[in-house]
């Protein structure tokens, strides 16, 4: 099989976009809601498109993959939010944003790296579940306000994660054949870092 050239990868990834978008609006035009759908989040899809394309094709930066990918997604959240496909209504829609931060965070680092690294995984998964429990206490799943929960419970999950990572340190440095760190993370390091990671 022949090899595709680059200009015709690009139009097929344009053609993809554009195709995605048009199906997306076109579900919005004939749901029941589209008069209630303001124009500024069908603008930010269309701008996160043309951002997210312009990142893959022309200038390849991770900042502008992420901010493109991230404002198309939440483009499409509240589309759907304010048209009534979604059950969620507008004001569900900041947990829903920081689970997305999370999930575009991860899908930079693949862009970036062609691969998940630890420097990423990391927050990603901190972002991810902070914006699930945002989510529980924005539908009211648990009962309690937030505030009363962290004034109550704050104490014991900073000790909780302060735990967790003083385990995961002493787990790395016991256990390095289970938990090694990336090659291309101590190429930055200097040689006295290297030998006391263990490289």
């Amino acid at each position: 099989m022949k090899k595709i050239t680059v200009p015709v990868l690009n139009a097929l990834l344009a053609a993809g976009v554009a195709l995605i978008l048009s199906g997306l609006i076109l579900i919005l035009r004939f749901s029941a809601g589209w008069d209630n759908v303001p124009v500024l989040s069908v603008l930010a899809m269309i701008f996160g498109a043309l951002v997210f394309y312009a990142a893959m094709t022309i200038i390849h930066w991770a900042v502008l993959f992420f901010s493109g990918l991230l404002l198309f997604c939440l483009g499409i959240c509240m589309t759907f939010a304010f048209s009534g496909l979604l059950p969620l209504g507008p004001e569900h829609l900041w947990p829903i944003g920081v689970i997305l931060c999370g999930i575009c965070l991860i899908l930079t680092c693949i862009f970036k790296h062609q691969k998940i690294r630890m420097v990423y995984l990391f927050p990603s998964l901190l972002i991810l579940t902070l914006g699930f429990i945002f989510l529980l206490f924005s539908l009211e799943v648990i009962k309690i306000s937030f505030s009363s929960f962290m004034s109550k419970w704050s104490p014991s999950v900073l000790i909780f994660i302060g735990a967790s990572l003083i385990a995961v340190f002493l787990w790395q440095r016991n256990f390095k054949e289970f938990f090694p760190y990336d090659k291309d993370e101590l190429s930055d390091l200097t040689d006295e870092e290297k030998e006391f990671y263990g490289d």
